[in-house]
């Protein structure tokens, strides 16, 4: 996807954008396929499920806090792990046929964003309206919307993509076991910076690694972040890169190009290049296959980084 949007029209019309390919995408699916695994093991009646619960999530925070009510009290377990979250989902709609899952995906959908829709510029942006707006101090409304909506629209259309264009290994026979990845097309990732495709569960149906090229240009920076339950490793090709880390972003470290960096999973981070005129080039490398699935925004730190003028 391109750069995140910064207000509501942009927002508004990224949702629309990527609600319309991934229909685009699943309308490609032949319907004696619709319950064939992909290479995450979710068909993409289970994805249809899956995207639906968690705009359904979005929904009911957005209206719980609208009508005054704790949202602490709404029916989600969100303490747990994400995996589990899921599996439970696959489990409470896998008995249930493609027509009542669609129907449901699409209601969401159209309830969702007629609440969106009522937002106001300050109430999606603003941090200081995210407890009024969704019940979340810790999260802005627009982190919210856009990782429930347009991020996880495409995530999960580039998945769907890739699965009939036979990217799972264990369609590939020949020569096309192995693909060459080019990184041509980049994406713009949660964390706020764009990284350049290269290998994962969405293009190649890798299951257990993710693999990316990011260039970062002079003077930018990452919003602080983690990966849940996810280990990273960084090769700088060329220029300087820097990172603030830790619970408080209270460490920090440089590293030069040909040097290594290793993150571990569930460690906060706020990376940026430090350098005036000089771009950064770094491979990374994820132990999660998917493109943004553990990415966990914290802008609870950023008052922090900006105190430290990160």
């Amino acid at each position: 996807m391109n750069p995140q949007p910064t207000n509501r029209s942009d927002l508004l019309r990224l949702i629309q954008t990527t609600r319309a390919e991934l229909l685009s995408t699943i309308d490609a699916v032949p319907p004696d396929r619709r319950e064939e695994p992909l290479p995450s093991g979710l068909s993409v009646k289970d994805l249809l499920a899956h995207v639906a619960f968690w705009e359904r999530y979005l929904l009911d925070r957005l209206e719980a806090a609208a009508a005054g009510r704790d949202v602490a009290s709404l029916p989600y377990d969100i303490d747990a792990e994400v995996d589990a979250i899921n599996a439970r989902v696959l489990a409470q709609h896998q008995s249930q046929s493609w027509e009542v899952i669609w129907f449901d995906f699409e209601d969401v959908h159209r309830r969702a964003l007629a609440v969106i829709e009522q937002l106001g510029e300050a109430d999606i942006f603003d941090p200081a309206r995210s407890r009024a707006v969704i019940g979340d101090d810790a999260h802005t409304v627009f982190a919210h919307i856009y990782a429930e909506t347009a991020e996880h629209f495409a995530e999960h259309a580039a998945e769907i993509r890739a699965w009939l264009a036979g990217a799972s290994p264990t369609l590939r026979t020949g020569a096309d076991l192995c693909p060459i990845v080019r990184p041509e097309a980049s994406y713009a990732g949660l964390q706020g910076l764009n990284y350049f495709a290269g290998v994962s569960a969405q293009n190649v149906g890798s299951q257990a690694i993710c693999m990316h090229l990011l260039k970062m240009p002079p003077g930018v920076r990452a919003r602080a972040h983690l990966h849940e339950n996810h280990e990273t490793a960084i090769y700088l090709i060329s220029g300087q890169a820097a990172m603030w880390y830790g619970p408080n972003l209270e460490h920090h470290l440089e590293m030069q190009a040909g040097e290594f960096l290793y993150i571990p999973a569930g460690v906060p981070h706020l990376p940026y290049n430090p350098s005036p005129d000089q771009e950064a080039v770094a491979v990374l490398a994820r132990t999660d296959p998917n493109e943004q699935e553990s990415v966990r925004l914290l802008p609870e730190l950023e008052e922090l980084a900006r105190m430290a003028s990160i």
